[in-house]
C-alpha cells in the first residue's frame, strides 16, 4: 500500500509498504496545493498497480537507489514466474552467441552486459522490459560525468550499450512469444568523431623527433594506414618481399591473435620503396617466419596502450604538435594519399574499407589543406589561362 506525507521541512514524501518492507521516497516537491494534488494522483496510480501486481518501482522512481532492493524482493516472492528474469536470459544468450564472435568481441559484449545492462534490468522479467525503461536507462548513462563535468559516455557509446539489449529482447520475444516492445525505438543521434590528420610538414616533424628505434614502425604506419591491431599482429610470414606485398591476415587484440574481421580487411598492401626498405631493416634480425615484426623492448607484440603512452604522445610533445589520437596515423595516410591524387579505389583497398564513401565523407575536407587546391585551378581553366 502507498501513501504520502509531508515532512517537517515541507517536502512531500511517498511512503510504500510492499512485500512487508517499507520504502520511502522523496518527491522533492514542496507541499503546495498543486503538488499535493499531483502526489494524491501518483499514490492512487501506485496503489492501483500494486493491486494488479503490475507495479514497477523504477517507473515511478527511476533514479532511486532502492530499485534493486525492491526487484530482489519481488523476485524472491515470485520465483515461479512464467518468463525468465533478464539476467538469467542474458547470460544464456551470451553463451549461445559466443561461438559466432571473436574472443575479444565476446569479452567486450559480455563485459558491457554485466557492467551496465544486468545491474539496471537484471531483476526485471524479460517480457516486462519497456521502451520507457530503456529511455530511463539511456538517461542514466547520458548523465554520467567526468571530474571536469564533461559527459563520460558519447551517444555512440550509449547506442552501443543499448544494442545488445535490443538483440536480446528481439530473440526473447520470438522464442517466448510476447510482444516486441521496441518497435518505436530510435537510436540517439551520433556526432562523428573529429579527425585530426597530420599535414605533410607535421608528419616530417614527427618523424624527425621519434626515437630512432621506432622510426621504421611509424614509417610503415603512416605510409600504409594499417590499423593498430593489424600492424601489431603482423608476422614475418605475412611479408612478401618478392612481390612487395604486406598480407593483412590477423589482428593482435587483448593479448591474442585473431583473424581479421571482414573480407575487405583481409587484403594485400603494396610496399612503396620506403616501406620495403623499412621492413627489410626490421626483419633482418628475425629468425623465424612466425616472429612478430614489431615488438616492445621485451620482444613481445606491441599493445595500443604501450605505444600510446611510451611512443606516440611523447613524440607529439617533443615535436611541438597538438595532442591527437594514435589512430590519426591511419587518417594521415588516407589524406596524404588523396592529396597525392592516388586512385580512391586503391586507397580504399589499402585501408580495408568496403567502398570509397568514407574517403569522401571523412577525409576529403582535409585534402584542400594538404594540396593547397581550393578550386582556383578550375577557375583558371574556364578562364582559358
Amino acid at each position: 500500500m502507498a501513501n504520502y506525507r509531508i515532512r517537517p521541512n515541507g517536502i512531500i514524501q511517498y511512503d510504500l509498504h510492499v512485500f512487508g518492507v517499507r520504502f520511502r521516497e522523496t518527491s522533492k516537491m514542496p507541499a503546495t496545493p498543486k503538488n499535493i494534488k499531483i502526489a494524491k494522483a501518483t499514490v492512487k496510480q501506485i496503489n492501483a498497480e500494486l493491486e494488479l501486481n503490475t507495479f514497477e518501482y523504477r517507473d515511478f522512481f527511476p533514479n532511486s537507489k532502492k530499485i534493486a532492493k525492491f526487484e530482489a524482493l519481488r523476485r524472491e516472492k515470485s520465483p515461479d514466474m512464467l518468463y525468465p528474469y533478464f539476467d538469467d536470459y542474458a547470460s544464456e544468450w551470451i553463451e549461445r552467441q559466443t561461438h559466432r564472435w571473436s574472443s575479444s568481441y565476446a569479452k567486450a559484449i559480455s563485459g558491457d552486459i554485466h557492467r551496465y545492462l544486468i545491474p539496471f534490468f537484471g531483476n526485471t522479467l524479460i517480457n516486462e522490459i519497456t521502451l520507457k525503461q530503456v529511455e530511463y536507462f539511456r538517461e542514466s548513462l547520458a548523465n554520467k560525468e567526468r571530474s571536469d563535468g564533461s559527459s563520460l559516455l558519447s551517444n555512440k557509446r550509449i547506442n552501443a550499450l543499448v544494442g545488445p539489449l535490443i538483440s536480446i529482447i528481439s530473440v526473447a520475444s520470438e522464442e517466448l512469444k510476447f510482444d516486441y516492445p521496441f518497435r518505436r525505438y530510435k537510436r540517439l543521434r551520433e556526432t562523428a568523431a573529429e579527425s585530426s590528420p597530420l599535414t605533410k610538414d607535421q608528419l616530417q616533424s614527427f618523424m624527425e623527433h621519434v626515437d630512432p628505434q621506432w622510426y621504421d614502425y611509424y614509417l610503415v604506419r603512416f605510409y600504409t594506414g594499417m590499423r593498430s591491431c593489424e600492424i601489431h599482429g603482423l608476422q614475418v610470414k605475412h611479408l612478401d618481399f618478392e612481390h612487395r606485398l604486406i598480407k593483412i591476415r590477423q589482428n593482435w587484440v587483448q593479448g591474442k591473435f585473431s583473424d581479421v574481421k571482414t573480407s575487405k580487411s583481409r587484403r594485400e598492401i603494396k610496399m612503396s620503396d620506403q616501406v620495403y626498405l623499412a621492413l627489410k631493416r626490421v626483419v633482418e634480425d628475425k629468425n623465424h617466419q612466425d616472429d612478430v615484426v614489431f615488438t616492445d623492448l621485451k620482444d613481445r607484440p606491441l599493445s595500443c596502450h604501450y605505444v600510446a603512452r611510451n611512443i606516440w604522445y611523447p613524440t607529439l610533445e617533443k615535436a611541438g604538435l597538438e595532442r591527437r589520437r594514435p589512430y590519426e596515423t591511419r587518417h594521415t595516410a588516407a589524406v596524404l594519399h588523396m592529396a597525392a591524387l592516388e586512385n580512391p579505389v586503391y586507397i580504399s583497398r589499402m585501408l580495408g574499407h568496403s567502398n570509397t564513401k568514407m574517403l569522401f565523407d571523412i577525409y576529403a575536407p582535409y585534402v584542400v589543406n594538404a594540396t593547397g587546391r581550393d578550386g582556383s585551378a578550375f577557375a583558371r581553366l574556364m578562364a582559358g589561362e
